[in-house]
């Protein structure tokens, strides 16, 4: 790309303010005063550079049109005579991206996101009326003033090339990673998964920094949605059922249109969030406060001017940082001088030291025999001076081993009986896996689900031909308690799947049918002379799945795995803690034939943290 020419049009560039993979935005002053915003666009990206700007042009033109508060106003396009850069003159906003606020305050409190959902919806939803669909919404595309006003800028940019992604494709719908166009319900998709990024902190399918590109795209078509509860507990029920809908897989069942959304996030009740003591930091100081609760990160008494107090506490911790210096060595300082640890809450009593006596009592002339439980009273030694007080020592001693031992017994008895009750359900699962496969293995039926692999096809048509089920034990600890108990299967097609691959590309491909336990072989293409062309794949018609129920005996909780159930992948879930017999297993089972179940609304989603 040629270097930005300092004058476009009747417009003076200033500094760059921002850039992008498509462009940059500079700060620009036109002849008659005033400043604006100048956005450019690469034209080298494209397939046919003349198609891009044409089309470049007729989509602002059509956005120009447009009039809402929510809305970045577009005053001015042109193409560069010299190089011909097209650029966009807009209206100049003070005011930072969502996605400079996400990288400093990752988790937004429930009042932003609720604000800044609400206005971009609002924005979105006066497009969508005059037949404009954004088709590219991300985060770096709402800019936020100090007042908490919410702009949407990039409206219907075409793509370079027709095959052409985002860099950051997160926030992209399942239909448009399967190639289809965009449309009103595409936008609702996307503005949902920045929603439950400000709620979660972080995608909801991922994103490139912490994963492939072709992970994302798959999760994004094909992987199960994880709440924003099950990261954040303290996410409103309201909420959550309104980012899930605008998160669903297939259209029919989102918002049909933003303004659906912005009507459903106006009735979003935010329940308060659980009290929890605040715990004493030694690396800050904190005015004394009434104000017992930690509050959310990003909380703010005005949620309406998010900026001023991100970039105020943001401030106020580099200052007290300044002012503390570098920290004095721990090593070799007296116990006294060590920071002291939160025992209780401020402003609750100290806790007296339990004593027998109202006064001191007088030092003891012998020293008191530790009963045994279960063993009678010692009688005290018949002194004047000592008799009484050894007489109330032994009996409070006494009473605290009776209490003790029956802590103990009782604790044990629980753990027992939960342990027995863990393991009924492990015998429970096992018994219910052994009829089911026998069953299956002979009746063999067809599944009805396809099975996917992006940029390559979709294997369909399976059927049950063979599964086994295998169980493992505690061992000696307990051998009659199961640890584990697992169901793997195989489902076979008729037809083979081929496909071609660059010998850059086909290694990636390689390790992707690897990695879902795919069979298949490979074979080179050549050209004319001999030179390597392509490598061609023969997949065999195969997917082997795998459901693996796991005991924690020590936090008495039961991990569900399922691989190449729902999609190629790993999931995991969590049963139903509730014990409702065989429910759960059913719609387990309807889950592996694949009919319709309601197993994802019995069991709970267990979404892995990133590292």
């Amino acid at each position: 790309m040629t270097e930005t020419p300092r004058r476009l049009g009747r417009y003076v560039l200033g500094r760059e303010i921002g850039r992008g993979e498509r462009g940059a935005v500079f700060e620009a002053a036109g002849t008659g005063g005033g400043m604006v915003a100048i956005k450019t666009f690469r034209t080298d990206m494209a397939e046919d550079a003349r198609d891009y700007v044409r089309k470049l042009g007729e989509r602002v033109l059509h956005v120009s049109q447009l009039q809402h508060p929510g809305i970045v106003r577009i005053i001015e396009q042109g193409v560069n005579a010299d190089d011909g850069t097209p650029w966009v003159a807009m209206e100049r906003l003070d005011a930072r991206s969502l996605r400079q606020l996400l990288d400093a305050l990752p988790r937004m409190s429930f009042e932003w996101v609720c604000s800044i959902g609400l206005q971009a919806a609002d924005a979105l939803a006066c497009a969508h009326a005059a037949g404009v669909v954004h088709g590219g919404l991300k985060a770096s595309n709402l800019l936020i003033d100090g007042a908490g006003h919410v702009t949407v800028t990039d409206f219907e940019l075409p793509a370079p090339s027709p095959d052409a992604l985002p860099a950051m494709p997160q926030y992209l719908s399942p239909e448009q990673v399967q190639g289809l166009a965009p449309d009103q319900r595409s936008d609702v998709f996307s503005l949902g998964a920045i929603l439950f990024e400000m709620l979660a902190g972080r995608p909801p399918f991922g994103s490139p920094l912490t994963g492939s590109l072709s992970s994302v795209l798959e999760n994004i078509a094909y992987a199960p949605t994880p709440t924003p509860s099950a990261i954040d507990p303290d996410v409103p029920s309201d909420l959550d059922l309104v980012v899930m809908r605008a998160l669903a897989k297939s259209p029919v069942d989102r918002f049909r249109n933003a303004a659906e959304l912005a009507n459903a996030l106006r009735r979003v009740r935010l329940q308060p969030s659980s009290a929890v003591p605040v715990p004493e930091k030694p690396v800050r100081e904190m005015p004394p406060s009434d104000d017992t609760t930690i509050q959310r990160r990003g909380k703010s008494q005005h949620p309406a001017a998010p900026v001023d107090d991100v970039l105020a506490e943001l401030a106020a911790d580099i200052d007290a940082f300044a002012a503390r210096g570098a920290p004095e060595p721990s090593i070799g300082k007296p116990a006294s001088a060590a920071a002291p640890r939160p025992l209780r809450e401020q402003g609750a009593p100290a806790p007296a030291f339990p004593t027998l006596h109202d006064a001191a009592p007088a030092p003891l002339a012998t020293r008191a025999q530790p009963a045994m439980p279960g063993a009678p009273s010692p009688v005290p030694v018949p002194n004047a001076a000592t008799s009484s007080l050894l007489a109330d020592l032994a009996g409070e001693a006494q009473r605290i081993r009776v209490h003790n031992a029956q802590m103990q017994r009782g604790e044990r008895a629980a753990r027992t009986e939960a342990e027995q009750a863990l393991a009924g359900r492990m015998l429970l699962v096992r018994d219910y896996f052994t009829q089911l496969a026998g069953q299956l293995n002979v009746i063999k039926p067809q599944v009805v689900r396809d099975y996917p692999l992006l940029g390559l096809g979709v294997l369909r048509g399976l059927a049950w031909q063979a599964s086994d089920v295998n169980t493992r034990n505690r061992g000696a600890e307990a051998p009659d308690q199961l640890v584990r108990v697992s169901l793997s299967y195989l489902l076979r097609g008729q037809a083979l799947m081929r496909c071609e691959r660059d010998p850059q590309a086909a290694e990636s491909l390689r390790i992707a049918l690897r990695e879902h336990g795919l069979r298949f072989e490979e074979q080179p293409a050549r050209d004319e002379f001999n030179r390597l062309r392509a490598q061609v794949f023969d997949v065999a018609p195969e997917v082997r799945g795998r459901v693996e129920l796991n005991a924690d005996y020590r936090t008495m909780t039961l991990r569900l795995t399922l691989q190449n159930v729902e999609r190629f992948g790993l999931v995991d879930y969590q049963p139903p803690t509730v014990d409702n017999g065989t429910e759960w297993l059913d719609e387990l089972a309807r889950l592996m034939l694949g009919q319709p179940s309601r197993f994802p609304t019995l069991a709970r989603l267990i979404v892995p943290m990133p590292q």
